[in-house]
């Protein structure tokens, strides 16, 4: 069966996330920090990129709304391999945790807003033992850059300027974890079963600094962790020109706590980001059209742990999925193009808006991602 189906094995990058805010603030869903791409035999290097469009508002129990208060972001993600004596190496660079600019622009929360941006590089390796199985794993350098800005903090700030207000700024520094992994292989049948383990990272040395209208206040920094995960997947050759797969991620993001100590100027405590931990999951089929084109459908999942409180107003959602679609054109034996494109439906929720809760509900996004792979 194997010379009946295409040997690139859903290369259509980050088709099995499809979506963006899923558990925690996870940029590709199932696929965050996902390295089981060492696993595939031969020289190459992928690029990839991303970008994402969320549409989301809400109201406030004031009668004031959001209006699309989350600005669209893209991002690139780089994975290259090298097969050398028997043991395969690789590098991948890109965005762990979504880049996103958050502005809310009315009521009591005019001016708020957050942006994070982040980055992780992973030095891998693996290595085949036999009877179908591999290994692999590597070291992970992790950082991560956050500011947010609540004017409404300080009383004084009547205007709800941003210069007049609170501002936090978060910078992780550069930190080094661990991904490890083993695969139950079969090629004939194109199947693999894998599992991977990424490390917690205590960031032992962030930077924190805090001001109100302009002047530092005195910080108590706290270690920032970037959240450990498992990641599930299995695919399998269901018939010559078919290719069924399934991936499974669980976060634990409620290890990240992004907290200014002296959020409005009182010394009370503040939190700025609770994040929730949860499972992302995507299910999906490739299709062999033929030697050039193959397609591909998935639909995902990305489900946070309720708690039952409400979610902050910076992350007003509960979870999301996403409809995707994609496919790879085969432009010669060393190229191949690729794109993916997903519809994204964000969990309705209430938002803590200061004021009340707010309702935020039957808001969309899409996610489009186009890169290529080159082998050689």
């Amino acid at each position: 069966m194997k010379k009946n189906i295409f040997a690139a094995v859903l290369t259509i990058a980050s088709l099995s996330a499809g979506s963006v805010f899923s558990a925690g603030v996870d940029s590709g869903g199932s696929g965050t920090q996902d390295y089981s791409f060492i696993l595939d035999s031969g020289n190459s290097i992928s690029v990839n990129r991303v970008t994402s469009s969320p549409k989301l508002s809400g109201k406030f129990p004031d009668g004031s709304e959001i209006k699309n208060g989350y600005s669209s972001a893209s991002w690139t993600q780089i994975e290259a391999k090298w097969d050398y004596n028997g043991t395969t190496l690789g590098l991948s660079t890109g965005t762990p945790y979504s880049p996103n600019t958050i502005l809310l622009s009315d009521g009591i929360l005019t001016n708020s807003g957050a942006k994070i941006t982040s980055n992780e590089t992973a030095i891998l390796a693996s290595r085949g033992l036999g009877n179908g199985m591999k290994v692999f794993g590597g070291v992970r350098l992790n950082q991560f850059k956050v500011r947010t800005d609540r004017p409404f903090y300080n009383p004084a700030n009547t205007t709800l300027s941003v210069a007049q207000g609170y501002t936090y700024e978060l910078d992780s520094g550069t930190t080094t974890g661990f991904a490890i992994g083993a695969a139950y292989e079969i090629p004939e049948i194109m199947l693999r079963a894998s599992i991977q383990y990424n490390t917690e990272i205590a960031h032992k040395n962030a930077k924190e600094t805090e001001t109100i209208a302009g002047t530092a206040i005195t910080a108590n920094p706290d270690d920032m962790v970037a959240p450990s995960s498992m990641i599930i997947k299995l695919r399998s050759a269901i018939t010559p020109r078919m290719l069924a797969y399934a991936n499974w991620r669980s976060s634990k993001y409620s290890a990240l706590q992004v907290t200014g100590n002296n959020a409005g100027g009182t010394g009370v405590e503040g939190s700025i980001y609770s994040g929730t931990s949860g499972i992302d999951y995507a299910v999906g089929l490739a299709y062999k059209v033929n030697d050039q084109i193959n397609l591909a459908l998935a639909t995902t999942k990305g489900q946070s742990k309720d708690d039952g409180s409400l979610a902050d107003i910076l992350t007003p959602y509960q979870g999301t999925s996403a409809n995707v679609i994609g496919g790879s054109f085969k432009v010669n034996d060393n190229v191949e193009i690729n794109a993916s494109y997903a519809l994204v439906s964000f969990g309705d929720t209430n938002a803590n808006a200061v004021v009340g809760a707010a309702p935020f509900e039957n808001n969309k996004g899409t996610r489009m991602t186009i890169g290529t792979k080159i082998n050689f």
